[in-house]
């Protein structure tokens, strides 16, 4: 399950007291440094190779590595395609043929004979394919694709070949073997070929459902996952002839994951998190003690006891007691989304939309922040800071006695560990963005316009207008009020939201406005497809200045001082350069930009999938 996008926090970056202009450090040793963190993230595959290697595929950071039973985990990525102008790598699955190991990628095929070390494109094969899924017979690699089916080679991917030439299942989700026969899950239903035949065949015509999920052969039977109405198990002794359904109703959930030791079968949900049968699937036993992601997307059984779970957000997590306990083992493993970055005082806070983590040491090390009002569950959409104090707009999901899903702004109480309602509606349950200018609250929603609320009055807000598409982005300078829209258009009101205006023409038509800022008498507009504009007269006309800016899709703005800097899709920070008209790259960042704060000299980038970075800026 592809992580969707989440709404890019506008940060306003405290402003430097200072004559002096900040200058990037440009040395060697002053470019763009990865944080020690956020840990974890969305872990799609977990494979054993040889000599207690552990492999961990993610979803958006490639490969990582550990050597120490997933104590400690490094990437390693070499020579892995990386997806254009995104740096990102998707992982699905890993499998070995003798000595060599091979990934599959939504680049293709990849193999290394180096236990990991190095990878190398396996030339002969599509490189554009996705690639879902492997299984090794003997001497023969089949793999599994989202687009041509099933390929298969026999000299170690000098050749390949189509199984059934084009026809049979062109979307492989799953493959497994039991013994010399291949199965493999489409869409919908099971194939099956058998070693002394040629095609791949549907098998069981009474198996059909809307979202084959897992697929894993344990022992002598195949176990499949799949989803009808909500997530169910079944299991077959005969290579899929016949399916006996197996699920207990309290697993609810798509059972994405399957492994296994012996007698003894765990089942990982994308939502109920895991469960252990020692009856071979006959009865199960909820195990979730410690496991404080369960959305479950890998598996692995090391033995009957030591088992490995990935998950969609927490990582990586690991039982040595069969479930008993899970224990987190992320150190080293960044694959996590930052789309909000907050300071406050000396403390940087990373909203990760289920999530809200912070570091008080320059991001040397984060933590989660305690909340204690659980198991109310929170969902973050944007940070704001306001006198010192940190404000979230997003939703709570709370017990339906309470109200169920209630939107609003909630002030962060860190000293009493819980999250202090500021104003709740259930009309703000589509918060974009956040702008506090003193006591007054201006919010953005998605469809339902811009709400105003000013602190210690009545509950609720009141609706300032411009319904219909999504405010992305607001300035609030006196009485005017600036709002963008996902639609790449800028309104203006004058006279504090009782009436507004569009502010531009069609300089950003098409994109979605994702930073508004003054710098000076000048303000600025980004947006996610057409670079950045800047008006000189209050937003009465506009100019583009893209001079240098290597990415038009801009995701955030942040200024420091007097100094303007975006952040882009796929090619990092740049900062304007107002006396050149020209934008500068800073430093070297391959990654998206989702979010940029300042703290202490160091300019810190949140990115997709890739945790936080920082660099340091001199006066």
């Amino acid at each position: 399950m592809k992580q969707q996008t989440r709404p890019v926090l506008w940060v306003a970056v405290a402003m430097l007291c200072t004559v002096f202009v900040p200058q990037v450090r440009t040395d060697v040793n002053g470019g763009w440094v990865q944080t020690n963190g956020p840990y974890g993230g969305e872990v799609r595959a977990l494979y054993a190779a040889p000599k207690g290697v552990l492999l961990a595929g993610t979803w958006g950071a490639g490969i990582f590595r550990s050597t120490n039973r997933g104590n400690t985990w490094t990437p390693v990525n070499t020579g892995l395609a990386y997806e254009p102008g995104e740096g990102f790598v998707y992982v699905e699955v890993f499998a070995q043929k003798g000595e060599v190991l091979y990934v599959g990628t939504q680049n293709g095929l990849y193999a290394s004979t180096d236990g990991g070390n190095r990878w190398h494109p396996v030339s002969n094969f599509r490189k554009s394919e996705s690639i879902s899924s492997i299984a090794v017979i003997g001497d023969r690699i089949y793999v599994g694709t989202l687009n041509t089916g099933v390929w298969y080679s026999d000299d170690d991917g000098g050749s390949w070949q189509q199984v059934n030439d084009g026809f049979g299942p062109k979307s492989v989700h799953e493959l497994s073997s039991i013994g010399t026969t291949l199965i493999a899950g489409g869409e919908n239903r099971l194939f099956r070929k058998r070693a002394n035949e040629d095609a791949l065949t549907a098998i069981n015509d009474d198996f059909f459902v809307p979202q084959i999920e897992s697929l894993a052969a344990i022992e002598d039977l195949l176990y499949v996952g799949a989803y009808i109405s909500e997530g169910e198990l079944f299991k077959s002794h005969d290579e899929g002839d016949a399916l006996t359904h197996i699920t207990l109703e309290k697993m609810g959930n798509p059972i994405i994951a399957l492994a296994g030791f012996g007698a003894t079968v765990y089942a990982g949900t994308y939502g109920s998190g895991v469960f252990r049968s020692d009856d071979r699937g006959d009865s199960w036993t909820t195990i979730n003690e410690g496991l404080t992601d369960r959305k479950v997307c890998a598996l692995l059984a090391v033995n009957e006891d030591t088992v490995f779970a990935g998950t969609a957000e927490g990582g990586i997590f690991r039982t040595m007691d069969g479930g008993t306990s899970w224990v987190e083992v992320n150190a080293g493993l960044t694959n996590t989304t930052v789309g909000e970055l907050a300071v406050v005082g000396k403390t940087i806070y990373a909203g990760m939309s289920e999530r809200l983590i912070h570091s008080v040491n320059g991001g040397a090390s984060w933590q989660s922040v305690q909340i204690s009002s659980m198991p109310d569950e929170y969902l973050f959409s944007t940070l704001s800071v306001s006198d010192g104090i940190l404000y979230i707009g997003g939703i709570r999901i709370a017990p339906r006695d309470q109200g169920g899903v209630i939107g609003g702004v909630f002030q962060l109480n860190e000293a009493r560990g819980k999250l202090d309602v500021v104003i709740a509606n259930n009309e703000l349950t589509g918060i974009q963005c956040l702008e506090i200018v003193g006591p007054t609250f201006y919010i953005g929603t998605g469809k339902d316009g811009v709400f105003q609320w000013e602190k210690d009055s009545d509950p609720w807000t009141t609706n300032l207008g411009l319904k219909g598409p999504f405010i992305t982005a607001l300035l609030v300078n006196g009485e005017n009020i600036y709002a963008g829209t996902n639609q790449g258009r800028i309104y203006r009101s004058e006279n504090a939201g009782k009436s507004w205006k569009l502010a531009n023409s069609t300089d950003m038509a098409g994109s979605s406005i994702s930073g508004l800022r003054w710098v000076g008498s000048t303000l600025y507009a980004s947006a996610w497809g057409n670079g950045v504009i800047r008006s000189v007269n209050g937003g009465d006309s506009w100019t583009p200045i893209n001079d240098g800016l290597d990415d038009s899709a801009v995701l955030t703005m942040a200024t420091v001082g007097t100094e303007l800097y975006v952040g882009t899709y796929g090619k990092g920070v740049f900062r304007w350069m107002p006396d050149k008209r020209w934008w500068e790259p800073v430093g070297s960042l391959r990654h998206q930009v989702l979010s940029l704060v300042v703290l202490d000299d160091f300019l810190y980038a949140g990115t997709g999938r890739s945790g936080v970075y920082k660099i340091q800026i001199e006066k």
